[in-house]
């Protein structure tokens, strides 16, 4: 079970280590192999480990690996090698392309169209490393499609979230002056159902209204979706007719104090 799911019964585990540690002989014995253990001296690390002294491999450590690949996968002329089992475990869509019917079940290897190498190479990581991390806004939504388009869903979360942390971390300036279309971003995010995203860019949208109200494709927006930002915008139109009476004041005061003078 361990192997399988890194995960024990923990509850079990940790009434066997408190009866344990009722026993003093028992306690006594557990400090001293720690205190062997870290003690211990590093071999150097230009001396070789044998295969037998080494940890057992992981799956991170397989990614793009050829080592035991039962599959390769060729994406826009790229190699990428696989493996079955761990391609099956942690995605249904691909569960049922090697499972089923399907050529790719009797093929060694498998063309991947609508996707790019990269995009694709990056999803492959996350399914044996459990780890996204996109190198940029339209990297982070590439991998989102390609998540929804294997029904990964908690790659598309992720997917998400850094296409969030990666537009709230642009200063206004870089914003307004960026080539990324943020309404393009909520169109696809509305096609491919991140539902969050969409949400969230309609916020940030309306957060930074000023920015993107002035930009051509603000003009793309659904009559539901420029209600909403409307309703929803920062500054707000009260707020705009506020400061603008305010400097009016401002303004007639001091032609006031100009002609005293």
């Amino acid at each position: 079970m361990f192997l399988y799911r890194g995960a024990w019964e923990w509850e079990y585990l940790e009434e066997a280590i408190a009866e344990k540690l009722k026993n003093p002989l028992a306690v006594a014995q557990l400090i001293d192999r720690i205190r062997s253990f870290v003690g211990r001296e590093k071999a150097p690390r230009d001396t070789p480990t044998p295969r037998s002294q080494q940890g057992p491999l992981t799956l991170g450590s397989l990614f793009n690996s050829p080592l035991y690949s039962d599959v390769i996968f060729m994406v826009q002329g790229s190699v990428l090698p696989a493996h079955r089992a761990v391609l099956v475990a942690r995605c249904d869509v691909m569960a049922a392309m090697f499972s089923g019917k399907y050529a790719e079940a009797r093929s060694r290897v498998v063309p991947i169209h609508g996707v790019s190498s990269d995009t694709f190479l990056a999803f492959l990581e996350y399914l044996y490393t459990d780890t996204c991390c996109p190198a940029s806004v339209l990297q982070a939504m590439a991998v989102l499609v390609c998540a929804e388009m294997y029904q990964v869903k908690r790659l598309q979360h992720l997917c998400e979230v850094c296409v969030c942390a990666y537009l709230q971390s642009m200063p206004s300036r870089e914003l307004a002056s960026t080539g990324i279309g943020v309404i393009r971003l909520l169109r696809r995010a509305k096609c491919h159902n991140a539902d969050q995203l969409y949400v969230w860019l309609l916020h940030f949208i309306a957060n930074n209204y000023l920015i993107f109200s002035h930009k051509p494709d603000f003009l793309e927006l659904s009559d539901e979706e420029r209600e909403q930002v409307e309703r929803l915008r920062w500054p707000s139109r009260g707020y705009l007719q506020e400061l603008s009476e305010y400097q009016q004041r401002r303004r007639q005061i001091r032609k006031s104090r100009c002609s005293i003078m």
